[in-house]
């Protein structure tokens, strides 16, 4: 099966999903969502409304935020908390996979931090402490590293060579 067929065929149980939930709580599977639940499934990281507004015009902004607020109730989409005031969203991880986040303290930038082996080796030890230390059963993880990225820290660079003169 071709890379496209599969990309299409993972659309189409994706859409399916999505409009199963949506009518469990009577809510239609209208086409301003279905844009916005496309283009959340095939970003790299999660997204501003102003972002998903840049992607596709014709979705009027005030759509925009109803629709996300609705595909949150139904389980669809979830916010992810950033470094700045800015709400970024994507699908929920039972219908993008299990990921992590970068998230830049100096521009914002929110990332996808795809797991690793040895990553979630260390996260799973870690939420073992946590739970022996505070006797919690964990049963599941979310984690995000603050930082700056690799952008950002360039221009710091820069900045600092040019304050420092010749």
């Amino acid at each position: 099966m071709t890379a496209a067929a599969t990309s299409a065929s993972h659309l189409a149980r994706l859409h399916s999903e999505v409009g199963e939930r949506l009518q469990r709580l009577d809510q239609r599977y209208t086409p301003a969502r279905r844009v916005l639940v496309e283009a959340l499934s095939t970003a790299a990281r999660p997204l501003t409304i102003p972002e998903l507004l840049a992607l596709h015009p014709d979705v009027p902004q005030s759509s925009a935020y109803r629709n996300v607020t609705a595909l949150i109730e139904v389980g669809v989409v979830r916010r992810v908390a950033g470094t700045d005031d800015h709400g970024r969203f994507e699908l929920t991880e039972d219908l993008s996979g299990h990921h992590h986040h970068l998230a830049c303290t100096s521009c914002g930038k929110v990332e996808d931090l795809p797991p690793s082996v040895r990553l979630e080796q260390a996260l799973a030890e870690a939420a073992r402490v946590a739970s022996e230390e505070q006797d919690f059963e964990i049963t599941e993880h979310r984690f995000d590293f603050v930082g700056r990225c690799s952008d950002c820290r360039s221009r710091a660079r820069e900045a600092e060579r040019r304050a420092s003169g010749p």
